[in-house]
């Protein structure tokens, strides 16, 4: 279908008056845009959790059946510029929209032309969430999560409303040119000689180590199987929910893992580390252009656990996306010690945008949440105590 044709099945009809050049269509299905996401998405800046794959996996997956969606489109003379997915629902009677998926995302952003971030203003996307009005889906607040500036020259345009670091750190490096592996240019001595040395234990001990991407249906579900096993595990010693064992999980997973325009490239991949004809680890990612983002991971238990089975594992997958042309990778939120080893720490930013009187009002209350949210997961302390709340939580809920 022709992109201008696209447009006059925008959310019946509904279009907002141009803002500083820029012409404003809002779309309620995924299915009428898609035409215009994956033209622009081509030559795009966004996350891997801004795709069109990945945002309809997550929509059939049901994660939020009863939200109103509504695609935001920014148009020059009739081409899309940028594109902002959004769910909106009522929160004690606040109307809040946020990017679909937000919640388990790993970064929330516009899906935009670089060529055309100065012209993307607080103005320009505020005068389109106030016509979302016009489509049946008004918003009092939108909320935006773990906004990562990025480099300079593809900042993140939604930082320029005002916005506070969120509760979590990312992790994020840009690679360098592939020479070598990667291990030998990245990390100390110490590190990559335990990596090696568990390498050679690991051959002697349970057989010939290889990495390998699953690319059949037979071999996704035998790996979501060992993932979900291993993760069970590693969570039930943690005394917390295993979350990835939600059916809602499980459906995104493997629509993600099968989907991509005319057979292409899948959104997410599974690759898995074989010792001999064992899985000892496995390692889930999203992809967008020439970034890979490791969404979660899992380790075997028993003997070959006292080995770096995910350091292992990062070693191979590393030198493979650095062959294929990746040029950056991010291993997502959450503080955790062994991931500066392969990436660098960076503060990423909340923003609550009030659009009417009454989110004016919520806004605060918003922030302050998030604000509240930071000050546990930052203080040893009191993330501690947080812990031990919600295993005990998680331990009733199993009964």
């Amino acid at each position: 279908m022709a992109i201008q044709a696209v447009y006059g099945q925008a959310a019946a009809g509904h279009t907002a008056d141009a803002v500083e050049g820029l012409d404003v269509a809002v779309f309620d299905t995924l299915d009428t845009v898609e035409p215009v996401w994956r033209e622009l998405e081509a030559r795009a800046v966004l996350t891997p959790y801004q795709t069109f794959d990945w945002i309809r996996a997550f929509r059939i997956a049901g994660f939020s059946p009863g939200a109103k969606v509504r695609v935001i489109v920014w148009m020059d003379s009739g081409k899309p510029v940028a594109l902002l997915p959004l769910e909106i629902s009522s929160r004690f009677g606040v109307r809040i929209g946020h990017v679909i998926g937000m919640e388990i995302s790993n970064g929330d952003s516009l899906v935009y032309d670089p060529a055309y971030a100065d012209r993307l203003t607080p103005r320009v996307l505020k005068a389109a969430f106030k016509a979302l009005g016009k489509t049946g889906a008004a918003v009092d607040i939108v909320n935006f999560h773990c906004l990562f500036a990025g480099e300079t020259e593809r900042r993140n345009p939604l930082l320029a409303f005002p916005h506070a670091p969120s509760p979590d750190h990312f992790y994020f490096c840009t690679f360098l040119e592939a020479d070598g592996h990667y291990i030998d240019e990245a990390l100390p001595r110490k590190r990559r000689t335990n990596i090696r040395r568990s390498m050679r234990r690991l051959n002697e001990s349970f057989g010939e180590l290889q990495l390998r991407q699953a690319t059949t249906e037979e071999e996704i579900d035998a790996l979501h199987a060992i993932f979900l096993k291993q993760r069970g595990k590693r969570f039930k010693q943690m005394g917390v929910e295993n979350i990835f064992a939600r059916p809602e999980f499980e459906v995104l997973f493997k629509t993600a893992a099968h989907s991509g325009p005319d057979g292409g490239t899948p959104v997410l991949s599974y690759h898995a580390l074989y010792a001999g004809e064992t899985v000892v680890a496995t390692s889930i990612g999203v992809s967008a252009s020439k970034h890979y983002s490791q969404y979660i991971n899992s380790t075997t238990d028993g003997e070959a656990a006292k080995y770096a089975l995910m350091g292992v594992t990062l070693s191979l997958l590393v030198d493979e996306l650095r062959a294929k042309g990746i040029e950056s990778f991010d291993m997502g939120l959450g503080d955790f010690d062994y991931k500066t080893e392969w990436t660098s720490r960076h503060t990423v930013y909340d923003s609550v945008v009030p659009v009417s009187a009454l989110g004016q009002i919520a806004a605060p209350m918003l922030r302050a949440a998030r604000r509240a949210k930071r000050t546990i997961k930052q203080n040893p302390a009191l993330w501690s105590l947080a812990r031990k709340v919600l295993a005990f939580k998680a331990r009733r809920a199993e009964g």
